[in-house]
């Protein structure tokens, strides 16, 4: 759909501001009631009913069911005309899931990609195991008003689309935390970065949930998330990369600068101090959330439209609690939060199980389908009568532990955020909306989100893993910050350096056009 010179005319524009353009693309996917809504049409393309095999993550404790025991999923199939045989896989082990899969060369028709740079997937795309399907989308009049140059300018590889993307809004990343627990020490919500310091021990030491017992700590860390969540979210708000910046002229990563080494002595310190889980090291994924769910913990980093959905057991062990949440901090720049790259994965159709082009366009008349109003009101509302009842015109969730468990990761089988707005919704979501729109312009970008690194292709997994295990050595104390910067050396000469190289070329051509 995209040819090579239309993305890098794209990317001389976007690079140096990417974040605004997809924030202004997102802010009607987030805000309100769109146009997109009030003109998606019920799409038919073609006619005959669709069956297909698809793999998704799911974040739940439990994936929801896809039988006839969840009336939300019989009613997703009733209204797209499709036979789903869903594969959910958790979440945490999903980037490995999808290696294993398409290793074993056994793939469902449809799969969701989180890590769209992954090596494996990249190798695949190349040597041809996965449709183009870039030139489709004009055929689909849903996905057609769906579609983002910009967005899918990011996932593209070597100009092509390969992928439905799963769009998300830009300023998504924050940190949630009680607010109960703030009130009842009379803390005011973080606004800097020595704020989540303070805030930290004083649930850790002061007794925030005043049962007279030391049972409770700060900020509640993961391994996977330290490095993708907290540290992003803390490095930027210090003024510094989102994950890659330009200095001096060239691509630098943020474990290389000043900012990176202040936010990992600000967490040792913390981890010291025992304001975060001395654990941190072996929690993976959404095991994190435990802690705020058992009341252990008074903060964690995530998605801010996390706190409306997941602490319902929270809510059902502690009925007076309170999440609240901000996404930005301020710093020497100002208010200051990492961009997301628009888009959270992408659908894609391996050509070994999807055999012909009709078959394609087949499994794609799904995906023009979940954008039509009543499929978007099931993923938000679920069935009426079960999941929500209707007041004054307006869908009301009636039985939030029932949604939780049957519509909720539905959601991984639609492509676009909801764009829903209602009187009656709650004002958790409100605010969440809210943010989205008002922090969008603060939101720093990562430099090399629309470009490939061979590099970063082939080893950036390995890559990757020095400087995670060199942060979580460091802030545990087993390394210090000298043997930390012999890491980002190891780092350098294990391919390091060529990806910056590789990445700075590509910077270099889209500023030059």
């Amino acid at each position: 759909m995209e040819k090579r010179k239309k993305l890098y005319n794209w990317r001389k524009a976007g690079a140096a501001g990417i974040a605004t353009a997809i924030a202004i693309a997102s802010l009607t996917a987030c805000g309100g009631n769109s146009d997109k809504n009030e003109q998606a049409s019920n799409s038919s393309l073609p006619e005959q009913n669709v069956k297909f095999s698809i793999m998704v993550p799911f974040f739940a404790a439990q994936p929801p069911a896809t039988d006839s025991s969840n009336p939300a999923f019989k009613a997703l199939e009733d209204l797209t005309g499709a036979q789903l045989d869903v594969a959910f896989v958790p979440g945490s082990a999903y980037d490995d899931k999808v290696n294993v899969t398409l290793a074993s060369g056994n793939l469902p028709q449809a799969l969701v990609v989180t890590n769209t740079k992954n090596s494996a997937v990249i190798n695949a795309i190349r040597s041809g195991a996965f449709w183009e399907v870039g030139p489709y989308v004009k055929d689909y009049p849903n996905l057609q008003k769906y579609w983002k140059d910009p967005i899918a300018n990011n996932v593209s590889v070597d100009g092509k689309i390969y992928g439905i993307y799963r769009e998300r809004p830009v300023a998504r990343k924050g940190f949630l935390f009680r607010q109960d627990w703030l009130d009842n020490l009379g803390l005011q919500q973080p606004k800097t970065v020595d704020d989540i310091y303070n805030i930290a021990k004083a649930f850790t030491l002061n007794d925030p949930d005043k049962n007279g017992k030391d049972d409770t700590f700060g900020l509640a860390l993961s391994s996977d998330g330290l490095v993708n969540d907290t540290m992003i979210d803390l490095v930027t708000a210090l003024g510094g990369f989102n994950k890659f910046g330009i200095k001096d002229g060239k691509v630098t990563p943020y474990f290389m600068t000043p900012e990176y080494t202040e936010a990992l002595k600000l967490l040792k310190k913390m981890y010291d101090e025992k304001l975060v889980n001395k654990d941190f090291g072996a929690i993976k994924g959404t095991k994190v959330r435990d802690f705020i769910n058992q009341g252990k913990a008074g903060m964690v980093n995530g998605s801010i439209d996390d706190a409306n959905s997941q602490f319902t057991s929270l809510y059902k062990l502690i009925p007076e609690a309170k999440i609240d949440f901000v996404a930005g901090l301020e710093g020497p720049n100002g208010v200051k939060l990492p961009a997301n790259s628009g888009y959270y994965g992408q659908f894609m159709f391996p050509k070994s199980s999807v055999k012909t082009e009709a078959d394609l366009k087949n499994i794609l008349s799904y995906f023009d389908k979940v954008l039509n109003l009543d499929v978007e009101k099931l993923f938000d509302f679920g069935v009426e009568g079960v999941h929500h009842k209707v007041e004054n015109g307006n869908p009301v969730i009636s039985n939030q532990e029932l949604y939780s468990n049957q519509v909720a990761d539905l959601g991984q089988l639609r492509i676009a955020p909801s764009d829903l707005t209602w009187p009656t919704e709650n004002d958790v979501m409100k605010k969440v909306k809210q943010m989205y729109k008002d922090q969008a312009p603060n939101a720093v970008t990562d430099v090399t989100e629309p470009f490939l690194s061979p590099t970063q292709a082939e080893r950036g997994t390995d890559l990757d893993t020095i400087i995670y295990d060199a942060s979580i050595k460091f802030i545990m104390g087993t390394i210090d910050e000298a043997e930390f910067t012999k890491a980002t050396d190891e780092w350098r000469k294990q391919g390091g350096d060529k990806m910056i190289d590789e990445f700075t070329q590509e910077y270099n051509k889209v500023q030059s056009k």
